[in-house]
């Protein structure tokens, strides 16, 4: 099998979660004959003929992981019926049809999202949050509402500056942006995700600023002003995966990562920042549990944005 990543395997956020996702189930598993590993597949120009080569080779299972690779697969599984794609994109993308030997999978972008906003409402100090995205594509802007909304169930009157880093991988841009919006006044940093997120905790760390992230730690970035994130957890979907391919099912499914099935987790609260919250960081955890606790349990519904 093979995996393509729009970022590097070490960019502490979306590649990263993907390529250890993908060591942890081809451990677990111990039958995987090869895989390979792309990285900084971006450009339908590299995606495509990548793509191509590995299904012309027989590879059984090619991962796409990344809105990046659903046209080139949407183009290309008809012409290998016998090789299995898994895409990214799930509504937030159009075309991305699962077909007899093509399956989607997506985050809940909401999950994702709004548990970020419920501590950065109980962190903050002041009355303006930052927020920095990579691309602006639309999914990226629903995520940021998602985290606004988050934030307006605790303070609705709470104030939000954005801005975008043009793509997911340019880390200085990311910290220019970062910086312009704490230099027009934002007390705290949302980094929607992706390798990007290192440059805006940079940012935030030389301002003394807290910082929240999705997609993974920036702990070893900015240890003093980074509070907490989301994360995606891939292994048991890449296990499943494996199986339906040998077992013959793989196709025509639809797979959602969410807070309740484990495909999505909010991870701890920093209790080694020493940036100053309005919260402590203790009550900041209990908000934290409390929260999470009661989506998994399903007696709150995080809303989805639109």
């Amino acid at each position: 099998m093979a995996l393509l990543l729009p970022g590097i395997k070490n960019d502490n956020s979306f590649s990263q979660a993907a390529a250890e996702g993908l060591l942890d189930a081809v451990e677990a598993d111990g039958n995987i004959a090869e895989f390979q590993m792309l990285e900084e597949i971006i450009e339908p120009t590299d995606s495509l003929p990548a793509i191509r080569g590995f299904a012309s080779r027989d590879f059984d299972l090619i991962i796409g992981h990344g809105i990046e690779y659903v046209d080139p697969i949407m183009e290309l599984y008809a012409e290998f019926p016998d090789v299995d794609f898994a895409m990214t994109g799930g509504v937030l993308v159009e075309g991305a049809d699962p077909q007899d030997n093509v399956v989607d999978w997506l985050y809940n972008v909401q999950d994702m999202a709004y548990p970020n906003g419920i501590i950065a409402a109980h962190a903050i100090i002041g009355d303006t949050i930052g927020i920095v995205g990579g691309p602006e594509f639309d999914f990226v802007k629903t995520m940021h509402v998602s985290f606004q909304q988050g934030v307006a169930s605790v303070n609705p009157d709470i104030q939000f500056l954005e801005g975008f880093a043009g793509d997911f991988v340019n880390v200085q841009k990311a910290a220019e942006v970062a910086t312009s919006l704490i230099d027009q006044g934002a007390d705290l940093i949302y980094c929607s995700g992706d390798g990007i997120c290192i440059g805006a905790a940079q940012s935030a760390s030389a301002a003394g600023i807290p910082i929240l992230v999705g997609f993974g730690s920036q702990y070893e970035t900015a240890p003093d002003v980074y509070l907490g994130a989301t994360v995606i957890r891939l292994s048991e979907l890449f296990q499943t995966y494996f199986d339906t391919v040998r077992d013959g099912s793989f196709g025509n499914a639809f797979y959602p990562g969410s807070l309740q099935n484990g495909g999505i987790e909010v991870l701890p609260i920093n209790m080694d920042a020493t940036v100053e919250t309005a919260t402590s960081l203790e009550e900041l955890q209990q908000i934290l549990d409390d929260f999470v606790g009661a989506v998994e349990a399903g007696e709150i519904e995080i809303p989805f944005p639109f």
